[in-house]
């Protein structure tokens, strides 16, 4: 699916600015101001909820040499090092997809993508990475390689700073050779060497590299966390905050991808309606002229608003089973479900959602826009006409 470039920027990393995450935010507050900075630490949690940019913080507090009341001052060397991406004290690595015949065996291979990442997606969406390095079909990964690279730079003197990091992003995604290889750094690392992990899966870090961590698991933002950000961040009004906060899920990447598109929700939400009324109706002139007009989005649009189909499609299928505490749906999406949610049903919720991300990796791959979107609309009669079984 496609994603949006999010205008989260952060020149001035605080960690003020960063919603949510109190506990933690204090826990790594009181760990760099008493010196007593552990040699391995991973911030868990679900993806898009601020990880990254609480690690990128926390170090940021850790290399500044004006720090006060719990921030970093934006303006010694350090703090502008880590603004630009180029402090040397820190080391980021991350998933990749190697290529020796592109010459991309390290993270450090991808620094120009990396960095565009940090700007444009800072809450971190893997799907986004995915798109930013043109993976394809291919599982990015850390491998041996970047782990031999941590255990040659480990061994190397700070720069500037009493603590050198190393920041693993999705250390889940990092093979048996690499985390064999990092075992006895990690364990054992020279003084003033510490490891960040952050993860979206920690259950799936190898054990081995989990248990050499303090661990500090954050939970998604709350929907008033949520709405404050909405309103301070985009300037959106009190009642549009609070419509968009409960459809983010928790997560700032995903008020970020509304929030910055909050002008698009009703377009979408009238145009879903037409295609769902229109193919109930069989008129297919009608849905032929849809068709073409969801064309003319362009491939980013398009991608969103499939996106928005298929969140449609699982909302009312959920509201149709009567589920209001797990339902996601504004009040004029939730006016038009009390009356379509029947039509959503066991028997054809899992055809309507296949054919939607089949749609969406068409549209990915570059294919006939008008000819994907009729033919996906064609297969909506069939499914919204077709009776469940007893």
């Amino acid at each position: 699916m496609g994603f949006t470039i999010i205008f989260l920027t952060f020149v001035e990393m605080k960690f003020s600015e960063i919603p949510g995450h109190g506990a933690v935010k204090r826990a790594l507050i009181e760990l760099a101001d008493s010196d007593r900075i552990p040699h391995a630490l991973m911030l868990s949690g679900p993806s898009g909820i601020g990880k990254m940019l609480l690690a990128r913080t926390f170090v940021q507090y850790v290399h500044c040499t004006d720090r006060r009341d719990g921030e970093p001052c934006g303006r010694c060397s350090a703090c502008l090092q880590h603004a630009s991406f180029n402090n040397p004290d820190t080391h980021f690595i991350y998933p990749i997809v190697k290529s020796a015949a592109n010459k991309i065996l390290l993270s450090t291979d991808r620094i120009e993508e990396w960095r565009r990442m940090l700007k444009e997606n800072p809450a971190m969406e893997p799907e986004r990475w995915l798109e930013i390095i043109q993976a394809g079909n291919s599982r990015p990964a850390i491998y041996v390689n970047d782990a031999e690279y941590i255990v040659g730079a480990e061994s190397m003197s700070n720069y500037a700073s009493n603590y050198k990091f190393f920041i693993i992003w999705l250390p889940e995604r990092m093979n048996i050779d690499a985390a064999n290889k990092l075992l006895k750094v990690i364990e054992e690392p020279t003084p003033g060497t510490v490891f960040l992990l952050v993860s979206n899966d920690d259950s799936s870090v190898l054990p081995t590299i989990s248990s050499r961590t303090q661990r500090f698991n954050m939970a998604p933002l709350s929907r008033d966390e949520i709405e404050r950000y909405m309103m301070e961040r985009y300037g959106l009004q009190d009642y549009e905050a609070f419509e968009l906060s409960r459809l983010a899920e928790g997560r700032l990447s995903k008020a970020d991808e509304i929030a910055g598109h909050s002008d698009e929700k009703e377009e979408f939400e009238a145009l879903f309606r037409d295609i769902m009324r229109n193919a109930y109706a069989k008129k297919l002139v009608v849905l032929r002229n849809l068709s073409d007009r969801t064309a003319a989005f362009g491939r980013e649009k398009l991608l969103r608003f499939l996106d928005y189909m298929a969140r449609m499609t699982r909302e009312n299928f959920i509201f149709n089973l009567r589920l209001p505490t797990i339902s996601a749906l504004t009040r004029t999406e939730e006016e038009f479900s009390k009356r379509f949610s029947p039509f959503i049903n066991h028997g054809n919720v899992e055809d309507i959602m296949n054919e939607i991300g089949r749609a969406e990796n068409d549209i990915a791959r570059n294919g006939n826009a008008k000819i994907v979107m009729y033919d996906l609309f064609l297969l909506i009669i069939i499914f919204l006409l077709r009776k469940p079984a007893p």
